[in-house]
């Protein structure tokens, strides 16, 4: 049974050899989003041949003059080699910042001598988390594409996640358990490159086999079944799946913040729980603008058309600042009315956030566009979700949302740690900056008893004496840092 599984998960490159006429030049006004150098292979990218199941087109144009049709049939193979080219690039980059973080890891793994046990544990969870964020990275963008849900989405998880000894994270895992690869920083972190390596060159061979046995102008298609451009099917699947996302979070923001907020039937969030939870929901809004940053980054031209509408709709700051992180940081500090307002801001944002989208791609907003209300589904199909995999952080903690959610029991906390310091340092990158929350103020009743300065919801004043929280009322209004 193992070994039928492995043979169907099996991919077996066959890239063609390109003839010279075969060879494109990308064109200078085609710039796709440059990749960080990948340091960790060199494998050099061949301009993928036409598939062989790809009939040769022949128009009444191309019948007249044997140019015109060749130019028509580079036209078409263009589109599709520059696809690769970018999703070529953007692996590289991927790989290439999963190794710097590794290093990060292994440099001060090792920075007091030879590891103990538990910090091997430790550096296997964080990096456990990095190489999940790297998946989420590489499969939000190969689930653009047209089929890709066969074999290619789920060859790049099982490459790095697999609970079979292959997959990278589980080569990491053995390498901790070396007593020759832990000797020394230096052995360390040479196994370490190695694994990455392979890894890197097996994504490279899924890619390059996808792109060569996959006609991508033949099944971009719309709900109709009509054949549109393959930038157009790319667009509305980018434009669903970040419209899904948002749907999700706000699906599960409300379970989680009323048990981070109000705890056995409090009514009153408590500061320390608003700071736990503002935490809590940067990290969810840090992950959705990672996502999108992802698919975002095979496109041209997004940095400086689309990037600062995106960034100042999700993340801007400032009083009279109209953002989902400026909502968000508003809500109510009470159970009342919490749920209301918080789906209110994320319905009021969809406009703002999703509307760039649809101009950038050119794509006709509909008619009556609301927010998704499920049934959600995430990019980590089985077995990476419930309980089997991390203890469901695939699955948001059982809240349905990736990442988003309470710690299971016995969870060590290193891989969430991992896997949202990747992701917070790889968003700028993407040109999404996310705001610091010591920044950021909201206002609310004070909160304590007697004349100074209580603890909860804000600060105040009031009659009495004595400062601190117990019973009692108080007047007046104050600012604290919270939500």
């Amino acid at each position: 049974m193992n070994g039928r599984r492995k043979n169907r998960l099996a991919f077996r490159p066959s890239v063609g050899d390109a003839s010279l006429e075969d060879r494109l030049v990308l064109a200078t006004n085609f710039n796709f989003a440059q990749g960080v150098p990948f340091q960790v292979f060199a494998a050099s990218l061949r301009t993928p041949s036409r598939p062989a199941s790809t009939p040769a087109v022949v128009t009444v144009a191309a019948a007249r003059s044997n140019v015109s049709a060749r130019q028509s049939q580079a036209q078409a193979l263009l589109t599709q080699s520059q696809v690769h080219t970018a999703f070529a690039q953007q692996q590289r980059a991927a790989f290439s910042t999963l190794q710097q973080a590794i290093n990060i890891q292994a440099a001060q793994l090792f920075a007091n001598g030879r590891p103990t046990p538990q910090q091997l544990a430790d550096f296997n969870a964080t990096v456990a988390g990095a190489i999940n964020a790297t998946a989420l990275r590489l499969s939000t963008q190969a689930a653009l594409l047209p089929n890709s849900s066969g074999r290619l989405v789920p060859g790049i998880q099982n490459g790095l996640l697999g609970t079979g000894a292959k997959s990278l994270a589980s080569r990491i895992q053995a390498i901790t358990q070396s007593n020759r690869s832990t000797a020394s920083l230096g052995a360390f972190q040479n196994a370490l490159a190695r694994q990455i390596n392979t890894a890197g060159q097996t994504g490279h061979n899924q890619l390059a086999t996808f792109f060569n046995t996959t006609n991508l102008a033949r099944l971009s298609v719309d709900q109709t079944g009509q054949r549109i451009p393959l930038q157009q099917f790319l667009g509305n699947q980018l434009i669903t799946q970040f419209n899904n996302n948002l749907g999700n979070l706000a699906t599960a923001f409300p379970t989680v913040a009323n048990a981070t907020l109000f705890p056995n039937g409090a009514t009153t969030a408590e500061l320390a729980a608003q700071q736990a939870f503002a935490s809590q929901f940067n990290n969810a809004l840090g992950t959705t603008a990672f996502q999108l940053g992802s698919g975002l980054a095979l496109f041209p031209g997004v940095s400086t058309t689309l990037g600062p509408q995106l960034q100042s709709a999700l993340f801007g700051t400032g009083t009279g600042v109209n953002s989902l992180f400026n909502s968000l940081q508003g809500l109510p500090t009470t159970s009342l009315g919490f749920n209301t307002a918080a789906m209110n801001a994320f319905n009021t944002n969809l406009q703002p956030l999703t509307s760039p989208l649809f101009n950038f791609f050119g794509v006709q907003q509909p008619q009556n566009f609301a927010l998704p209300t499920g049934p959600f589904t995430n990019l980590f199909g089985s077995p990476f979700t419930g309980t089997s995999f991390f203890n469901g952080f695939n699955n948001g903690f059982g809240t349905g949302f990736l990442g988003f959610g309470t710690t299971p029991t016995g969870f060590n906390s290193n891989f969430g740690t991992g896997f949202n310091n990747f992701i917070g340092a790889v968003d700028p990158t993407l040109g999404f900056f996310i705001p610091s929350l010591s920044n950021t103020t909201v206002t609310g009743p004070g909160a304590g008893t007697g004349t100074g300065t209580g603890t909860g919801t804000g600060s105040g004043t009031g009659t009495g004496t004595g400062t601190g929280t117990g019973t009692g009322t108080t007047t007046g209004t104050g600012a604290g840092t919270g939500l």
